[in-house]
């Protein structure tokens, strides 16, 4: 849906025979030097708006490039951007996440004890009697985890509301679709 383009960057171009593109800017993917050129100003406002929201510099057929915090994006189904941030911010955090489990497990494996607290027993107790010891979604009464229904990687807290109960294959199956 959409991929990081590391090689792409804004370059100057420099003095030509005609004068007529000095001073002007463009995209060089690699080698190729893109025929799109930008003034200082369009280029400046560029930057400046990319920041916060994703830019679209080059539109290639059915591709568009995109220029997001000092980073570059193709897609190819149409999207706007929002979409585009919406996905760049979900890989973001899906990669941070990804960190925070490495580190935890690393930490975890020096200390030998669990990074992540576990959910206290009269919380447990509760969680148990309000859903009446089955599973939320099926029904089942075996194979039961305690399930957060926001992830904690997610800004989930443990809390009541926040906690139920899940057989194994449910919790699995909703950790896929996350």
């Amino acid at each position: 849906m959409i991929r990081v383009d590391n090689r792409a960057e804004v370059v100057k171009l420099g003095w030509t025979l005609p004068r007529m593109f000095t001073g002007r800017y463009t995209i060089q993917i690699g080698k190729t030097i893109r025929a799109e050129r930008w003034r200082q100003r369009a280029i400046s406002s560029c930057f400046d708006t990319q920041q916060g929201q994703p830019v679209a510099m080059i539109r290639d057929g059915r591709r568009t490039l995109w220029m997001f915090q000092e980073r570059f994006y193709w897609e190819s189904d149409g999207l706007g951007g929002e979409d585009v941030k919406a996905l760049v911010m979900r890989r973001e955090r899906k990669n941070h996440q990804t960190l925070r489990t490495a580190h935890s497990l690393m930490n975890a494996a020096a200390t030998g004890e669990p990074t992540r607290e576990p959910v206290p027993v009269d919380l447990r107790r509760a969680i148990y009697e309000r859903d009446g010891g089955a599973c939320c979604l099926c029904g089942a009464a075996f194979d039961l985890q305690y399930d957060h229904v926001l992830p904690v990687a997610l800004g989930g807290a443990t809390t009541f509301e926040n906690l139920q109960l899940l057989c194994g294959s449910c919790n699995r199956a909703k950790s896929d679709s996350i």
